[in-house]
């Protein structure tokens, strides 16, 4: 584990958006991990938060008063064990891109749909990330975590009952004492020409993401969860009954925020060093030296159009860490 005293969020984060922390705790081993949270008993500190990459975080400006717990790996091979012919494991700190080509040397698929989504095992399973219409749930098997609670911490075993996998979230996401150690999927073992499919459709997730999304500057993916309430798309297709059949086809059910951003003149709205990219306009980019109040207000500028156009706000899938 490596210490590092009032660290600038800003440098080891995806975003390069963030203040200063008052401990920076680098783990790479469940070793670390528990020692980590030895350290925040001994140190009496109450406030923490755990990170990967933080591929979908957005960090205060401010003085984070705690510690800040990022699960890494040293280097893309380690900690991933094939348990069996389709049951792979991996600790939380490995990126899920690692695991998808560990997979794909066992002629194993699963999670190809994932293909140049950032971010490691642990915070996908705890966002429950999705693209394409495939979601980290469809492949989880298991996890190993660690539950902290009034400076005790304790061990368990979770199957996908106790997960409680929705959208975007989990148990883990909403009991905020839960830190993931370790993931099992349970993939399919496939003969090469099916592999080769798979890695066809891992190639060109990819180079959708290049053409479509912006990848020139630091953004968290989607700043807003596409609107998946019945009540909200009934209103939506109230104002905008030409996107039905996007909603059933295109979009599984769902109705593309960066599409309503779009149709509601939001694209390229610039805030500071923080803007709505004309490319996506689902993305809020980083320009370089952007803030976290930018982007808030940004996000505020959003709410309060949907508000004012559909009667309802969406929700953030960035998520914020004040």
């Amino acid at each position: 584990m490596i210490v590092i005293r009032d660290a600038q969020m800003k440098d080891y984060l995806w975003y390069k958006i963030g203040g200063n922390t008052r401990y920076l705790l680098q783990c790479f081993s469940e070793e670390d991990i528990v020692e980590a949270f030895e350290f925040i008993k001994k140190e009496k500190i109450d406030k923490y938060f755990v990170v990967g990459m933080g591929s979908n975080l957005l960090f205060t400006d401010g003085y984070f008063d705690g510690v800040v717990i990022q699960i890494l790996v040293d280097a893309p091979s380690v900690g991933i064990t094939l348990l069996n012919k389709e049951t792979v494991q991996a600790f939380s700190g490995v990126e899920l891109d690692s695991v998808i080509q560990f997979a794909f040397d066992k002629n194993l698929l699963g999670l190809e749909w994932a293909g140049g989504l950032p971010g490691t095992v642990g915070a996908a399973v705890r966002g429950n990330v999705g693209a394409f219409g495939g979601e980290i749930k469809d492949s989880f098997k298991a996890a190993r975590v660690l539950v902290y609670d009034k400076k005790k911490y304790k061990v368990l075993d979770l199957n996908k009952r106790d997960i409680k996998f929705a959208y975007r979230n989990s148990t883990v996401k909403k009991q905020k004492n839960m830190v993931i150690l370790s993931v099992t999927f349970k993939l399919n073992s496939v003969d090469d020409k099916k592999l080769g499919w798979g890695k066809q459709t891992y190639f060109a997730n990819i180079e959708y993401r290049k053409s479509k999304h912006p990848m020139d500057f630091p953004s968290t993916g989607s700043a807003f969860k596409n609107i998946n309430n019945p009540g909200d798309i009934k209103k939506v297709l109230t104002a905008f009954p030409d996107i039905e059949s996007d909603v059933r086809v295109k979009w599984h059910g769902k109705v593309s925020m960066g599409y309503l951003n779009k149709r509601l003149d939001l694209s390229g709205l610039k805030i500071g060093q923080a803007h709505i990219s004309n490319k996506h306009s689902n993305f809020i980019v980083n320009l370089g030296g952007a803030t976290a109040l930018d982007v808030l207000s940004i996000i505020k500028r959003v709410q309060e159009t949907f508000k004012e156009a559909f009667g309802f706000t969406p929700e953030p899938e960035v998520e914020i860490v004040q």
